[in-house]
C-alpha cells in the first residue's frame, strides 16, 4: 500500500526539454578544472488544472448484497420454484418444506382461538334467559325436594309400604309351608320369600319413621347451591372472570400466531432482487444448512485495508476509482461508503477495511475479479502549478529560473500553496504558459567563455518559439 498524487491537467500542456542544446553560460568564468555548477537542464510549462491527493490499495470485486438462506424448521423439501442463474424479485416463494401438518397445526389453533373468543363474549354479555330459566327450575327442584323430605311419606306412600309388607308376609307364610310339606326341598323359595320381606319390612320403618338429620341436612344443602347458582347468574361475569377469558383469547392468539409464523418460515422467499447463485437442496431431500443463495449482481464494491495513517484521511462520500487492469484497464467511478469503526491488528500492524461501491456497473466486470483502487483525499480546481523539481528555496523564500522573451532566463520570487505528489501550486508569481528552466548541478571540465547575470541556454530560441515573458 503506498500513497501517490496525481493531476488532471486542465487547459495546459507540460514542455519537457531533456537536453541542453548548444553550451550554457554560467554566472561567473571557471578555470579548465572539473568542478560543480547549476544548469538548465530541462524546462517546464506553468500549468492551470487540477491538483489531487488519493490513495492507493488494492482488492476483489464484491457483490453489495449476499444472503445464504437456510429454513428455521427442519423437514423434507416439498417443491423447488427457482434454478440457478434466475432473477427473482423481493418477496418471491423460492423452495417450501411439506408443510401438512404444520398446516394441520394451523387449523386447531384457529379453533381454539373463536372458542376462545366466543367464550369471551359470552362472559361479556351475561346469562341468557335460557340460562336464568334454567337455574330458577334447579331452585324450584331443590325446594320441592327438601320439602318432600322434610314431610315424609304421604299416606298413599305409606298404604303401598303397609301392602308391600303385607305381601311379603304372606308369600313367607307360604313358602314356609312349601318348605314343610316337601321335607326341605323348597328351602331356595323360603329363602328368597325371607329376604324379600325384610326388605320390605326396612322400607316401611324407615317410611314411618320420619326423615333423619343428615337427609334433611342434604336436601336444604341442594336448595342452598341452587339459590347461590341463581344469584350468581343474575350478578354477572367477575372482573377475574372476565381477565381469565380474556388471557385465553391472547393465548390462543398467540398459539396461532407461532403455528403460522411456522408455517410460513416453511418456504423460503427472496429477501430482495437478486439473481441465485447457489442451490444445495433437490425435491425429496431432507433440509439442512444454507439451502439457496442469492445475490443483487446490480452493484458491486471492493473492500481494501488501510494502516492508521491512511485511513486518517478518508471519509464516507469520497470519490474514488477502481482500475480493472485484466478489462484493459477498465476505469469505473464509485464513492467510500463504510468505514471500520475498529481496526484489526495483524502482527501488531492495525489495519481498517474500508468498502467503496462502484456507482456503474459494466456488463464485462464480474465479482471476484482484482481491482486497483485509488480513493480522491484531496482536490484543488483551476490551480496554477508546476513539477517541485522546478522550484527552489532560498531560507523561505521560493523562487524559479522563468525564461524571458530574450531567452535568458531570470530568478523570479514566487509563493508556493500545497505540494502534491510531485506538483507544487503557484499562489503568485507566475502566469498560465509561463516557461521554467529546472535547475540542475552538473560536473563540468570546460572553461565558461564569458560570464552573465543570467542563465541563458544557446540555439533554444526556434525551440521555444519565443516564448516567455519579458
Amino acid at each position: 500500500m503506498h500513497k501517490k498524487s496525481w493531476l488532471w491537467l486542465i487547459g495546459g500542456i507540460v514542455l519537457l526539454v531533456s537536453g541542453v542544446l548548444g553550451y550554457i553560460y554560467v554566472l561567473k568564468p571557471n578555470t579548465v578544472k572539473a568542478q560543480t555548477s547549476d544548469q538548465i537542464t530541462e524546462m517546464v510549462v506553468v500549468t492551470r488544472g487540477t491538483l489531487q491527493d488519493s490513495i492507493e490499495s488494492s482488492g476483489n470485486l464484491a457483490v453489495v448484497q449476499e444472503r445464504a438462506l437456510a429454513f428455521a424448521t427442519s423437514g423434507r423439501v416439498a417443491e423447488i420454484y427457482v434454478k440457478v442463474g434466475e432473477q427473482v424479485k423481493a418477496g418471491q416463494p423460492l423452495l417450501r418444506l411439506d408443510s401438512t401438518a404444520l398446516e394441520l397445526a394451523v387449523t386447531q389453533a384457529q379453533a381454539d382461538l373463536d372458542k376462545a373468543q366466543i367464550q369471551l363474549e359470552q362472559t361479556l354479555a351475561g346469562p341468557t334467559q335460557a340460562e336464568l330459566a334454567a337455574a330458577e327450575a334447579s331452585l324450584a327442584s331443590a325446594r320441592a325436594s327438601y320439602a318432600q323430605v322434610k314431610a315424609g311419606p304421604s299416606a298413599a306412600e305409606l298404604v303401598q309400604l303397609q301392602n308391600t309388607l303385607d305381601l311379603a308376609a304372606k308369600a313367607v307364610q307360604q313358602a314356609q309351608g312349601n318348605y314343610e310339606r316337601s321335607g326341605g326341598r323348597s328351602a331356595a323359595s323360603l329363602q328368597s320369600a325371607t329376604i324379600a320381606y325384610d326388605k320390605a319390612k326396612a322400607a316401611y320403618e324407615i317410611g314411618t319413621a320420619g326423615p333423619t338429620k343428615a337427609e334433611l341436612a342434604a336436601a336444604w344443602s341442594s336448595v342452598e347451591q341452587a339459590q347461590a347458582n341463581l344469584e350468581e347468574l343474575k350478578a354477572g361475569a367477575t372482573t377475574a372472570e372476565i381477565q381469565t377469558a380474556q388471557l385465553n383469547v391472547q393465548q390462543a392468539q398467540l398459539a396461532l400466531d407461532k403455528t403460522q409464523r411456522q408455517l410460513a418460515q416453511a418456504t423460503l422467499v427472496a429477501p430482495f432482487d437478486g439473481v441465485i447463485t447457489a442451490l444445495n437442496v433437490a425435491v425429496g431431500e431432507m433440509a439442512s444448512g444454507s439451502a439457496i443463495t442469492v445475490a443483487d449482481l446490480s452493484a458491486l464494491e471492493v473492500e481494501v485495508s488501510l494502516d492508521e495513517s491512511d485511513v486518517t484521511q478518508v471519509h464516507t462520500g469520497q470519490s474514488a476509482q477502481a482500475t480493472i487492469a485484466t478489462l484493459n484497464d477498465l476505469v469505473i467511478p464509485g464513492e467510500v461508503t463504510e468505514i471500520a469503526p475498529a481496526a484489526e491488528v495483524s502482527s501488531g500492524v492495525a489495519i481498517y477495511p474500508i468498502t467503496v461501491r462502484l456507482s456503474e456497473r459494466p456488463a464485462a466486470v464480474r465479482p471476484g475479479m482484482l481491482a486497483d483502487l485509488e480513493i480522491i483525499t484531496a482536490q484543488w480546481d483551476n490551480v496554477l502549478y508546476l513539477p517541485q523539481r522546478a522550484v527552489q528555496l532560498e531560507g523561505e523564500q521560493a523562487y524559479v529560473m522563468r525564461q524571458t522573451t530574450e531567452g535568458q532566463f531570470e530568478r523570479t520570487p514566487v509563493t508556493i500553496g500545497q505540494s502534491l505528489g510531485g506538483n507544487v501550486e503557484i499562489v503568485d508569481g507566475l502566469a498560465e504558459g509561463d516557461i521554467i528552466g529546472v535547475v540542475t548541478q552538473v560536473t563540468t571540465a570546460a572553461t565558461t567563455p564569458e560570464a552573465s547575470d543570467g542563465f541563458r541556454i544557446q540555439g533554444l530560441g526556434g525551440l521555444l518559439g519565443g516564448g516567455g515573458r519579458p
